[in-house]
């Protein structure tokens, strides 16, 4: 070792001991300060101009005067481990709860501003998928893209069943084939590109012990082609927890609601469980207090929608294609809703993104109520707020239910995280 290299190391040392003094000093013994003070001292002249037996001699009284007097370092087991990962895992939720919350959008009922889970069909399926929805690039254009290529083939002989309620599965329909599963982007099946034979509606009657609407179709062969294509995740978002306890929520907001929120009552099981309108109810112990978990009327509890605000409390609203009005006047200058009302259809007779509508076309009526499905109606809000869809053709939101109680609105969209496309960064 040349002795530049042990006076960098003396020099290194004089600084350690001299860090162990300050912290220590207090609790240490005049002796043992006399002892760290004599160390540093020493190592300082002999940096300066001592001999390298000397310096060496020193270094060794220094490290010496270190070990006696500071504890060992024990390295990390199991139990620093565990504990490391429970309150990083404690962090993560009380961020998660309180701060910026995670959000998948399953549907199209956002589109164009958010998509849920899509699809584009093959264009020539036979030929297989290109090289980039091949191993070993098929995970890493999914990390970065959500894009994902799905080749659904019969594996055996059979009939088939289509489940179209998606409410068990939100963005997919189910098809069942000889008792084998397959997953199908709902968008794909609503454009028709399912290859199925003769499909008619069946009802419950191919499984009664579901509830779901389904089709049946006529029998297929082992390794027929149902769909291919690829299937892009729905569109990640943080929602900000945080922002509505400084301010209040505001027109064209993209917002992130639940369907149900825990309130309490007192007396009698709750007051009746708020009117029956109650999903659950708990008794508090030792409290004359319930908690009912009270849902928006008609639309099942512990569920999360995310839409647009188009009306706060105490407001009118109608909608007259293409612009929502409030109090009789036409709702302009804000980018959202302006964005929504100048889409055109997307194709020819086509009816996605065609500015607002009263109500979609699946011909679903309102749950109750007299509510926004004609244009000559109008919905005065009370202490609630309106959500809708910016695909008002295809959203399921306000105009059927009603308005959201403040309670159960969680907070703002922030922005979209991943997958990386157009729609990535800042909610707008």
């Amino acid at each position: 070792m040349s002795l530049q290299h042990i006076r960098k190391s003396a020099k290194a040392l004089s600084h350690e001991l001299l860090g162990v003094l300050n912290m220590n000093r207090d609790r240490f013994d005049p002796d043992v300060v006399q002892a760290f003070e004599g160390g540093i001292a020493e190592l300082a002249a002999l940096r300066r101009s001592g001999a390298e037996d000397d310096l060496v001699a020193a270094l060794d009284a220094g490290r010496a005067i270190l070990a006696r007097h500071t504890p060992p370092c024990r390295s990390p087991g199991m139990r620093e481990l565990v504990e490391t990962l429970v309150v990083a895992f404690g962090v993560a939720m009380a961020f998660r709860a309180f701060f910026f919350q995670p959000f998948k959008i399953p549907t199209g009922s956002m589109q164009p501003t958010l998509y849920g889970i899509h699809s584009v069909a093959a264009t020539a399926p036979e030929k297989g998928p290109g090289l980039l929805d091949r191993m070993p690039f098929k995970p890493f254009k999914w990390l970065v893209t959500g894009a994902w290529y799905r080749d659904v083939v019969a594996e055996a002989d059979g009939k088939v069943v289509v489940y179209t309620d998606g409410m068990k599965s939100p963005g997919y329909v189910l098809l069942t084939v000889a008792g084998r599963k397959f997953k199908v982007p709902h968008d794909a099946y609503d454009r028709g590109e399912l290859q199925v034979p003769n499909p008619q509606p069946a009802g419950m009657a191919d499984n009664p012990n579901d509830s779901r609407p389904t089709m049946a179709a006529g029998f297929v062969k082992k390794r027929q082609r149902l769909w291919a294509g690829t299937i892009t995740s729905g569109d990640q978002v943080f929602v900000n927890r945080l922002a509505w306890n400084f301010t209040r929520p505001s027109r064209d907001d993209v917002v992130v609601f639940a369907t149900s929120a825990p309130e309490l009552a007192f007396g009698i099981e709750g007051a009746r469980a708020l009117a029956r309108r109650d999903s659950s109810v708990v008794k508090i112990p030792k409290l004359p207090l319930y908690l009912v978990d009270t849902p928006i009327p008609g639309l099942a509890p512990g569920q999360h929608y995310i839409k647009r605000l188009v009306g706060l409390p105490g407001e009118t609203v109608s909608v007259r294609h293409p612009h929502v009005y409030i109090d009789g006047v036409k709702v302009e200058g804000l980018p959202g809703m302006d964005r929504v009302a100048a889409m055109q259809p997307s194709a020819p007779g086509g009816t996605a993104y065609a500015g607002y509508h009263c109500t979609g076309d699946a011909g679903m009526p309102p749950i109750s109520g007299s509510y926004l499905h004609t244009p000559d109606q109008s919905l005065t809000l009370g202490d609630a707020f309106l959500p809708m869809g910016d695909n008002t053709k295809n959203s399921w939101d306000g105009r059927y239910w009603g308005g959201v109680p403040r309670p159960q609105m969680l907070g703002p969209g922030a922005c979209v995280y991943w997958p990386i496309s157009r729609r990535w960064g800042p909610l707008r």
